[in-house]
């Protein structure tokens, strides 16, 4: 590629970064994939990778790349899991996954909770009116899921606050005004948790923020700020992306009744369910990309990469990298039938999750609350109706539609 073309497709590159409605954003990709995989963008300064092969290396090489530790596309959340390797990220990351992804606390308890809070949710929704059903399911069912797993009160304080962390976290590589943002709301949301956390050390329940609150590291308790920083985590990244698919892939069944349809007739198959949730979440992952930091110089798709270099990882271009996923441009509820639950798991193909060490602790969480989250609307509802036109997906990091206007009606009425 001659440097006029590659400087053109940089440029269409950057026209993205706004997220706005209606961009170009998988043609862009495909082309990058094809004609300039990893490149140089000097607007956000950073290298960017958009092949599946080298989101995985970016992604899954520890020695070479790691999420950074300061700056912007640093989390804002403050010293977490994302910040640890080796021992002590085993150790920590094991006080939270043996509450939300072990076989037994997913079986016993996390079942129960997403069901119950799912079916509520459910059964509160209005028929034959609109309704915004992000605003009143989808952001709802991970939200009360993970601040009762932590037995925390008062949930709708949280909804404006892990929004405007996340915004500020890997987002802010390409808007540096919202880290200032989402700082401010991490010191309040800190100072909501002080006296919980507290009260936690001293009377300890059966949740995990009292699990992270008692836990030691070589004899030694996790630090104050530590457990802050966890507990903010686990909120803003346990909410926000559940939301976001979920209303991206609800958006796709009332603008293809015939997958409505087939959902509608297979939902009850727990395998056809969770393949067709892992596809969704390949063909709309809500955060799209990560960012990682080279430990030092290195070689990413023939291009010399620095000590201290930032990495874009777009991981939703890699899931839509044909050498990989045939027929990526497809939404396939098939794609996944019969190996489903390894899409959920550090070494499965979908991106959505991460790779790695530092895969998402919070996968098969997300898989009971998507698979919950669509069996009991489908158990009340034969057909969604459009109320209007159906906002489209915004944002570059961050992507989902910003609202989802329907009308509900019943199953008896679906005819």
């Amino acid at each position: 590629m001659d440097n006029s073309t590659a400087a053109a497709l940089i440029d269409d590159f950057h026209a993205l970064i706004p997220g706005l409605p209606h961009a170009p954003r998988d043609e862009v990709f495909r082309r990058l994939r094809h004609e300039l995989p990893v490149f140089r963008s000097e607007k956000i300064g950073v290298w960017v990778a958009a092949r599946y092969q080298d989101v995985i290396a970016v992604t899954t090489q520890d020695e070479l790349f790691q999420p950074p530790q300061a700056g912007l596309g640093s989390p804002a959340y403050g010293r977490t899991f994302l910040r640890m390797n080796g021992r002590e990220h085993s150790k920590k990351i094991g006080i939270v996954g043996r509450e939300m992804r072990s076989a037994r606390a997913l079986r016993e308890r996390l079942d129960g909770i997403v069901l119950r809070l799912a079916s509520e949710r459910a059964t509160s929704l209005p028929f034959g009116q609109p309704i915004d059903l992000r605003e009143q399911y989808t952001a709802w069912i991970p939200l009360y899921t993970i601040t009762e797993l932590m037995a925390l009160p008062d949930a709708p304080r949280f909804r404006d606050w892990y929004g405007t962390v996340v915004a500020g976290s890997t987002s802010s590589i390409a808007n540096p005004g919202a880290r200032e943002g989402a700082l401010r709301a991490r010191a309040e949301v800190a100072e909501f948790l002080e006296p919980i956390i507290l009260e936690r050390k001293r009377n300890p329940g059966n949740d995990l923020l009292s699990d992270l609150a008692t836990a030691e590291m070589d004899g030694e308790p996790i630090p104050h700020d530590e457990i802050v920083s966890n507990l903010i985590f686990l909120l803003a990244a346990g909410v926000e992306t559940t939301e976001r698919v979920l209303t991206s892939t609800l958006r796709h069944l009332v603008m293809h009744p015939a997958e409505w349809d087939w959902l509608r007739a297979n939902y009850r198959d727990p395998e056809k369910l969770s393949a067709f949730c892992a596809e969704a979440l390949r063909y709309f992952p809500p955060l799209t990309m990560l960012v990682r930091e080279a430990m030092q110089d290195t070689e990413l798709g023939g291009q010399a990469i620095k000590a201290g270099d930032k990495i874009v990882a777009i991981e939703v271009s890699g899931n839509f990298d044909d050498a990989h996923f045939p027929n990526a441009a497809k939404f396939d509820h098939d794609r996944f039938a019969g190996a489903s639950e390894r899409q959920y798991m550090p070494g499965g193909d979908i991106l959505t999750f991460g790779k790695g060490t530092h895969h998402c602790v919070g996968s098969r969480l997300g898989q009971l609350e998507m698979m919950h989250a669509f069996t009991q609307l489908l158990n009340r509802v034969g057909r969604i109706e459009a109320a209007g036109e159906l906002p489209v997906g915004v944002g570059f990091f961050l992507h989902s539609p910003p609202s989802l206007p329907v009308i509900l009606h019943p199953i008896a009425a679906a005819g």
